[in-house]
């Protein structure tokens, strides 16, 4: 149910034109779930009153969250907020059947998330055209033994992954400052401001179809494949090989003086190597050149808060040829070369591809296009090509949502998109979760790897 603010709406309008986001993300929605054990504490700390007052009191100081996307007479798209008429985040409550101890056992399997309701299906899927639907939707179900489950479903133009656990961190802050009788502190934002400056080169992540409608375009780019036979696993990379790997490509001979590697850039070769190995293997891709892309937080390099709300996201693509691929010790110069290309993202190229955005939407707008943000998306997104992602999200507050009775022991993200990897930390930051989505007979090729089985231990199967 949409959450009723009462009094506690805020009052001031403010309006916002299109961000980057709104330009070519608009459509989708993305969810997860933090999974809480049995507590004598829950029933006091995340009770529903409890949670309803300090979600109404930390969205009272968001007005933003409560915006629709609409549809300017110029056809420009602006994040607008009218008191008189608000777009109210949802917030549910759910008493499962389902004990904490059972989900446990089977390793949080994202099945078992569906299968005993603890999740919100949006209503025309994951990706939607809706312009009605609230930015930000969450359920708490209180699980049979004590424990309780938090999903979290938020639309893609205003909340990235670092924005939602900053959201639900600041959240479980309130909660706990409300106990203690102290105001509140409000989310700070993140948003991206487009100048509509002409003459910016076009960036490679980013292309524009003006030939078909937003539906044919999702249709056209998604892999032939079968739903039912699509595989999403939970795999566990203790930290402490990715450091190894670190220092063995930092050793390897190929870096210059002063040039350095990531774990990041090592985490995305590592897993580069092995699934795109796999997916060529198993024939469900042709053997040749994959496109491996990270998503990249624009927040530091543009100057914006760390930890705000928006959606400041880009990608970073690297094309990496066959036999890098398949020989595992080239492992080191993939790493190298995804590096190569981070360093490219400079705040200057970041801001001239936003400008470029922004001038090409009005291009659009001018060539008679209606709906010029469904015709405007990442290249990535592509997946008949061979396009495999990474995002790491070890530097986000994954972990930090305590309301009172403590932090969440487990999160999955739920995100069902082919060839793509979500790399979480793991509640004690040893050891990354890797959320991996492939069909069928990749996984299954990916599963018989012994050089995967030798770094990974498989949390998981849905």
């Amino acid at each position: 149910m949409r959450i009723d603010m009462g009094g506690h709406l805020p009052k001031e309008a403010v309006s916002w034109t299109a961000t980057t986001s709104t330009l070519f993300m608009l459509p989708l929605y993305k969810p997860v779930i933090q999974f809480y054990k049995p507590s004598p504490l829950n029933d006091m700390c995340m009770s529903r009153d409890v949670l309803r007052q300090s979600l109404i009191a930390v969205l009272s100081k968001c007005p933003l969250v409560f915006a629709r996307v609409t549809a300017q007479p110029d056809r420009s798209l602006v994040l607008e907020y009218n008191p008189e008429n608000s777009n109210n985040p949802v917030l549910e409550f759910n008493n499962a059947t389902v004990s904490y101890a059972d989900l446990e056992t089977r390793g949080f399997r994202l099945s078992d998330v569906s299968s005993n309701g603890l999740n919100m299906p949006v209503e025309d899927g994951m990706f939607t055209e809706s312009f009605e639907s609230p930015l930000l939707k969450f359920k708490v179900s209180f699980l049979s033994d004590g424990g309780i489950a938090l999903y979290s479903t938020r639309h893609h133009v205003l909340f990235d992954g670092n924005a939602l656990f900053s959201f639900v961190s600041n959240w479980a802050r309130c909660t706990r400052m409300l106990a203690q009788n102290q105001v509140p502190i409000p989310p700070e934002m993140s948003l991206v401001q487009c100048l509509n400056k002409t003459g910016s080169p076009k960036p490679a992540e980013i292309t524009v179809d003006t030939t078909q409608a937003f539906s044919g375009i999702v249709a056209a780019i998604k892999h032939a494949m079968d739903p039912n036979n699509m595989r999403s696993c939970v795999f566990s990379i203790a930290a402490s090989e990715i450091k190894r790997l670190k220092q063995q490509t930092m050793d390897s001979g190929l870096l210059l003086q002063g040039e350095w590697v990531s774990s990041n850039n090592v985490l995305t070769a590592f897993i580069a190597h092995h699934i795109t190995r796999a997916n060529m293997d198993a024939c469900v891709y042709e053997r040749g050149p994959w496109v491996v892309y990270n998503s990249l937080d624009m927040r530091r390099l543009l100057g914006l808060p760390l930890r705000g709300i928006g959606s400041p996201l880009f990608t970073v693509n690297c094309l990496v040829s066959y036999d890098e691929l398949m020989d595992a010790k080239h492992i080191f110069q993939v790493a190298y070369r995804v590096r190569k290309c981070v360093e490219r993202c400079t705040n200057g190229y970041l801001q001239d591809a936003n400008d470029w955005i922004a001038a090409s939407y009005k291009e659009l707008v001018k060539d008679g296009i209606q709906e010029p943000w469904n015709h405007l998306s990442f290249t990535m997104l592509d997946s008949n090509a061979r396009n495999l992602g990474v995002s790491c999200m070890d530097k986000i507050p994954v972990y930090d949502a305590d309301f009172g009775a403590g932090r969440p022991e487990m999160v999955r993200s739920l995100d069902n998109i082919s060839n793509y990897v979500i790399a979480l930390p793991s509640p004690q930051s040893d050891a990354y979760h890797l959320h991996v989505c492939l069909e069928g007979p990749a996984m299954d090729a990916l599963m018989a790897d012994p050089g995967w089985n030798s770094l990974c231990s498989l949390m998981c199967d849905s």
